[in-house]
């Protein structure tokens, strides 16, 4: 004989028991489901039925007859599915209670979680800190603690309207964070509201002077900057059109440097380890290697702030020394990042391609003979290219205290380091 007990519900297999709770009852009538007790001076309605398998007695928790029928026409529907009002609320409880414990929420333990998780993964400390944690903050204190399973994509648009600036940035920094929700296991997929939420594209550049700047407006704010670490910074990105991220690595000793002395000109290369195997040279005249060295001697990259309050500097300093208006008007705060764009344009108008002493065969001869039907093969597993090419352009960066360009690297490393601070 098999039982089953749900509370006010008692089934026992082919036999007709009287539940715990009905023993003693005060029996006081009979209605069309079953009898009617009292308990504490209250009627009490109960179920007796016999189903498939034997019998059923449940005690309804309702307060009148009424109720009771409305109950009884749900049970005679579907016997093996009823609950009771009570069960049904504890049901619902349960689920809540369960909703409740796989709720994704942006809360500050979470958000500093997927921080630790971008600096696990080799991101700029500016990049986390100015776009993923800063940006992210926003969306948490927008989104008000709601369930991101419950947050539709109209509703992010919505948000995106509110902010007047940095649409891209906003909606990069909460797509980063619910990728790694869903790589995590915290977030599926057919939850994840931001997957249609596109991240805007650039818009294209109307003019050459937002493109970059004249050569003349460079050296001239680089005479201006007392700062050697800034002075060395743009130097970098001037003649070597270097990414922030790139210098940053250099600062960090991620970058290997390596001397090179080449008549052509080239005094060093720089070397960017990648984890995918194609590594990045790149060939440095001596002032530009110097400028390495001393930023991986000093072993920290310059932040984006600092550098554009000096910069701003360096220009009014400029604007002071102009005899008309109209001068002081042409001269501009220098953007570090729109360097690069300035070293395309100078290159196609003034640069000269310099090239190693020993420049070695093409590519395309060693494939040949290796038996290659791709230069790819040639290129990923085989060559490596010790001292690219360098582009010389016809920039003079002058600085009173730039210390002196030696000839050799431990020169080098003697006289910097007065000037690594």
């Amino acid at each position: 004989m098999s039982s089953e007990s749900g509370g006010d519900v008692v089934f026992v297999g082919n036999a007709t028991v009287t539940p715990e709770g009905l023993l003693g009852a005060n029996w006081v009538g009979r209605w069309a489901g079953g009898r009617v007790r009292v308990v504490d001076g209250k009627s009490v309605w109960v179920i007796e039925r016999r189903v498939v398998g034997g019998r059923r007695v449940i005690t309804l928790g309702v307060a009148s007859e009424r109720e009771a029928l409305a109950e009884l026409a749900l049970f005679e529907r579907d016997p093996s599915a009823y609950r009771t009002k009570k069960q049904v609320s504890e049901s619902a409880a349960v689920l809540a209670g369960r909703a409740a414990a796989d709720a994704v929420i942006l809360t500050p333990e979470l958000h500093k979680e997927f921080i630790e998780h971008a600096r696990k993964e080799g991101l700029s400390k500016e990049y986390i800190e100015h776009i993923l944690g800063a940006y992210l903050s926003h969306w948490g204190v927008a989104l008000k603690g709601r369930d991101l399973r419950e947050v539709t994509l109209l509703e992010l648009r919505k948000l995106l309207k509110g902010w007047k600036t940095a649409e891209h940035h906003r909606i990069v920094a909460l797509k980063s964070f619910t990728s790694w929700l869903r790589e995590e296991g915290k977030l599926h997929r057919s939850n994840d509201p931001t997957l249609d939420l596109q991240v805007p594209q650039a818009q294209p550049e109307k003019s050459v002077r937002v493109k970059g700047y004249s050569m003349a407006a460079v050296e001239a704010v680089y005479a201006e900057v007392p700062s050697q670490l800034l002075r060395d910074t743009l130097c970098l990105r001037a003649k070597a059109a270097m990414h922030d991220t790139e210098i940053a690595r250099v600062a960090r000793g991620e970058a290997l440097l390596k001397e090179v002395d080449d008549p052509c000109g080239i005094k060093g290369t720089v070397t960017f380890l990648h984890k995918r195997g194609d590594d990045h040279v790149v060939s440095l005249d001596a002032q530009a290697f110097a400028a390495a060295l001393r930023l991986q001697a000093r072993k920290r990259p310059l932040t984006r702030a600092p550098a554009l309050v000096m910069l701003k500097r360096a220009a009014n300093r400029l604007r002071e020394k102009c005899a008309t208006p109209e001068e002081r008007e042409e001269i501009q705060v220098i953007e570090p990042g729109a360097i690069r764009h300035s070293f395309s344009n100078w290159a196609s108008d003034h640069g000269v391609l310099v090239r190693p002493t020993k420049q070695g065969l093409p590519v395309e001869e060693v494939a040949a003979v290796m038996g290659h039907r791709s230069t790819k093969t040639t290129r990923t597993f085989y060559k490596r290219v010790l001292v690219p090419p360098m582009i010389q352009l016809p920039l003079k960066l002058v600085h009173p205290e730039d210390p002196p360009i030696a000839s050799r690297t431990a020169d080098l490393n003697d006289s910097n380091e007065k000037s690594v601070a």
